[in-house]
Formats: C-alpha cells, sequence, structure tokens
C-alpha cells in the first residue's frame, strides 16, 4: 500500500523515523517507526481495511475502560484503501528468553483482568475452520490416533465460559513500560476463548526453547474466577490444537531446531 502510506504520512504529520525499522506481520499489516509533528516517538500501522476497522473500533470504544495498558491511539486514517493508526510509542519488546518472573507474573495478572472484563463483542477464531488432511500430511503418523480423537480437544476448549481475548497473545505483541506490559495488536480482539490467548503464549515460546513458567498461570488464576481444573483442561487442549492444524501454515517462518521443539512439545501434549 505505498501510495495509502503516502496519504496517511501526510494527513497525519508525522515523517519516518531514519533509525527506525519497519516491523513485519504475518498478517499483512506493516507498522512504521515514525515522529509527529511534535517530536514525539510513534508507530504508524498500516492494515487492510477488515483488519483495521476491527483494530480501530477496539482503540475508540474498548481501549479507554480497558483494565490493561495499550498504546495511546494519537490519529487515524480510514479509506477505501485501507486504515492506519497512530500510536504512542510505548516501550519495547524483548526478546522470550529474557522474560523474567516478575514480567510472566504481571502478564497473568492482567490477562486475568482482561478475561474479567465485560463485553460481547465475536471474535475472529482460526480453529474454526481447520484442514485434517493437511495436518495429517504435516504430522504423520505420530498423530493419527489424536486426530481422529480431535472432536474431545473442542470438547475441551468450550468448556469454559468466553471471555472477551486479545486473540492473539505471545510476547512479540507485549511491550513493557515501568516494569507493567502494554498489550499490542488487537486486531483479532474481541470475544473467545481464555485458552486461546493462553494456550498460544507456549505455542510461539517453544520453538525459542522457552516454556512459559507456572507463575503465569498461577498469577491468573488467582485473579479469575471458575473451575481451575477446567480451565487447564482447556488450555492443554487449545495448544494441541494450534500445533496441530495451525502450526503447519507458520512452520516455513522457524528454523529446523525450532519445528523439532515444536514437534517434541506436540508429542508431550498429545500424552497428557
Amino acid at each position: 500500500m505505498p501510495d495509502f502510506l503516502r496519504d496517511a504520512l501526510r494527513i497525519l504529520r508525522v515523517e519516518p523515523r531514519e533509525d527506525g525499522r519497519r516491523l513485519e506481520s504475518r498478517s499483512g499489516a506493516g507498522v512504521h517507526p515514525v515522529t509527529t509533528a511534535e517530536g514525539d516517538a510513534a508507530y504508524l500501522k498500516i492494515m487492510p481495511g477488515t483488519l483495521g476497522a476491527r483494530e480501530l473500533r477496539f482503540y475508540r470504544e474498548v481501549a479507554p475502560g480497558a483494565p490493561v495498558r495499550t498504546p495511546a491511539l494519537l490519529g487515524h486514517l480510514e479509506t477505501d484503501a485501507g486504515v492506519a493508526l497512530l500510536l504512542a510509542a510505548a516501550g519495547q519488546t524483548l526478546d522470550v528468553d529474557r522474560w523474567t518472573p516478575g514480567m510472566w507474573v504481571a502478564l497473568g495478572r492482567d490477562l486475568a483482568a482482561l478475561h474479567e472484563m465485560p463485553g460481547n463483542w465475536a471474535g475472529p477464531d482460526e480453529l474454526g475452520g481447520v484442514d485434517h488432511a493437511a495436518a495429517a500430511a504435516y504430522w504423520g503418523p505420530d498423530f493419527d490416533g489424536v486426530l481422529a480423537g480431535a472432536d474431545r480437544l473442542w470438547d475441551a476448549m468450550a468448556a469454559p465460559a468466553p471471555v472477551f481475548a486479545h486473540g492473539d497473545c505471545h510476547t512479540e505483541n507485549i511491550t513493557h513500560v515501568d516494569g507493567s506490559p502494554v498489550f499490542c495488536d488487537w486486531q483479532n480482539a474481541g470475544t473467545g476463548r481464555a485458552s486461546a490467548d493462553l494456550a498460544l503464549l507456549s505455542v510461539r515460546a517453544t520453538p525459542a526453547g522457552v516454556t512459559v513458567p507456572p507463575a503465569l498461570l498461577d498469577a491468573y488464576l488467582a485473579g479469575r474466577s471458575g473451575p481451575a481444573a477446567e480451565l487447564r483442561r482447556a488450555i492443554v487442549a487449545e495448544e494441541l490444537a494450534v500445533l496441530l492444524f495451525l502450526w503447519p501454515r507458520y512452520a516455513g517462518y522457524n528454523t529446523a531446531e525450532g519445528n523439532a521443539r515444536i514437534r517434541a512439545r506436540a508429542l508431550r501434549l498429545a500424552e497428557v
């Protein structure tokens, strides 16, 4: 969207930062470091219309009352060509292997607060239409029995009550300011499964050889109502479902070592 990007830079009165690099997104969005007319650091996020409209709606309608920190929306542009969000700079991401125990605890606490927030806004669900044949081709005979019994995974995932979920919760979408997490990238937000947010953290950490510490879930459960055992089963089922049915799409983004760790993780979960 080069023409739309030029229009957004001009209309929102921002300049690209020479020391910044464009941040890539698997969703098709582009995030560009910019400087505002007042000289402040910010980010210009350029998105296709459907994704952009959802995230713009979040920042305008939900973020002001959300119990978690989000980047401030400084301005926006919405046209037939796409949606641009001008977001205040809000800390930096940290490689998952550099997360401290305190960071995981803070994330668990804030996720619990987010999931307790009232709201009824249907969110997208990547697991809503899965390709069993593609999964079987990728995973091979090791998973024949698991794939044949996949309905049990969906039953476990559906058991806990729906919540307002982030929808793309992993450490690359979390920055840190003064010791507190800041949640970014809300284009998949909406009513969904708590287990989806919690399981994706583990999925995305696994290729780096990182296991999400139990302290995160302990902090989360301390701030949530509902049966803990039911949620724990849902998280295991969700992570296995994501690995089985969604991971084959993203395996190419990862190293052979990272994919081997994913396979080992899936085998362990299949035995639970």
